[in-house]
């Protein structure tokens, strides 16, 4: 696969793993003021991100063994990915999930990726590479500009199904100087429309740290 867009096509690379899955971990200390009342900071790769209470993770990079080791408490169904959480431990700057397991068994997720690219590669033409690369499991039903924080982005709304499941991301990719920032959230696609505020609000969250 052309190496272009690679980091947005990750984002989404656990999403089919992630059906009927769980995993624990830890957020980050909280040394700030909480943006939003009762929601964690969670911190990784030169980034942070709050996420409601609820939402356990953080850093794989450096809590990969106790991640891994949790999923597999939780039976053989998480064997393959916890593997692939210890073969990929610098796969996301941040992976967090909710506890809040759906009636469907999905694990409702966001993990933040970044890539390093070209100075004179443009936030439009990486989103154009990697979404004409989607598998065709995977559907983008909107598309528009946006912002997170100072940085301009793109928004994107993606379903997919997987296994005869149905599923649901939101997806931000903003661009900072040689850096793209790709942010995805997924739950199943029956909750989607349910949740879609708090992923939002969470993505107001996203700020890169000095």
């Amino acid at each position: 696969m052309n190496k272009r867009g690679f980091g947005l096509l990750l984002s989404l690379a656990l999403v089919g793993a992630a059906l009927g899955c769980g995993l624990g971990g830890t957020s980050a200390d909280d040394p700030t003021a909480t943006p939003i009342p009762s929601w964690k900071r969670f911190e990784g790769g030169g980034a942070e991100l709050w996420l409601p209470e609820s939402y356990e993770g953080g850093n794989i990079a450096e809590d990969v063994e106790t991640v891994a080791d949790t999923l597999r408490q939780l039976g053989p169904d998480f064997e393959q990915m916890a593997q692939l959480i210890e073969q990929n431990p610098d796969m996301y700057a941040i992976w967090a999930f909710d506890m809040h397991v759906g009636d469907l068994g999905f694990l409702t997720n966001v993990n933040v990726i970044r890539e390093q690219v070209m100075s004179a590669t443009t936030l439009d033409a990486h989103m154009d590479a990697a979404l004409a690369q989607l598998p065709s499991q995977f559907q983008v039903t909107d598309r528009e500009a946006a912002t997170l924080g100072d940085l301009q982005a793109g928004r994107v709304i993606i379903l997919f199904d997987i296994g005869g499941m149905q599923g649901a991301g939101l997806m931000y990719v903003a661009k900072d100087d040689n850096t793209m920032w790709v942010i995805t959230y997924a739950t199943s696609a029956s909750e989607f429309d349910q949740r879609l505020s708090t992923f939002e609000e969470s993505a107001g969250t996203f700020a890169i740290l000095d």
